[in-house]
């Protein structure tokens, strides 16, 4: 599992929004999609920001002020961004989720450009895929009974198809 990076895990096919959108239709793009935010980014393709569930909330906010709260994505998304490179490993991955209250992470590369999103859904599948191959663990439930404490030759032979 510590070979995982960031860049296995992560989906390069995700919504993102383009900071000048009007607010009203991102939105509803992220309804319709049934999404809880989506990354912002520029002409460049760089990460400038997040739109998420609690940041549209915001307009509730302006309409105590204001009649009909208007607006485009920029003067309403995240712009501290927790993000990841696509070196993280999956221990770096689950280090800033669990310091974190976000469902789904960034992935940059030094330019800032994006490209993808890592889940915690996807974290999750790529342990429990790991587990499904419990060889790799070594653990004794894992072997047969005849190789529990098996050494190092053994386990070559093994992988050799011997």
């Amino acid at each position: 599992m510590p070979h995982l990076r960031a860049s296995d895990l992560m989906d390069k096919f995700v919504t993102t929004l383009s900071p000048q959108t009007d607010i009203h239709t991102a939105m509803h793009s992220l309804l319709k999609k049934k999404l809880s935010g989506a990354p912002v980014i520029d002409e460049r393709n760089r990460l400038i920001g997040i739109l998420s569930e609690k940041d549209c909330l915001k307009l509730v906010a302006s309409a105590a002020f204001e009649r009909l709260p208007e607006g485009k994505v920029c003067d309403y998304m995240t712009t501290d961004v927790v993000t990841l490179t696509p070196r993280s490993t999956v221990y770096d991955v689950v280090d800033r989720f669990l310091r974190s209250s976000f469902r789904r992470l960034p992935v940059v590369d030094e330019n800032e450009e994006f490209l993808g999103v890592v889940s915690r859904s996807s974290v999750v599948k790529a342990v429990a895929a790991m587990r499904d191959r419990a060889e790799l663990y070594r653990t004794p439930s894992s072997l047969p009974p005849q190789e529990v404490g098996a050494g190092v030759d053994s386990a070559m032979r093994r992988a050799r198809g011997r």
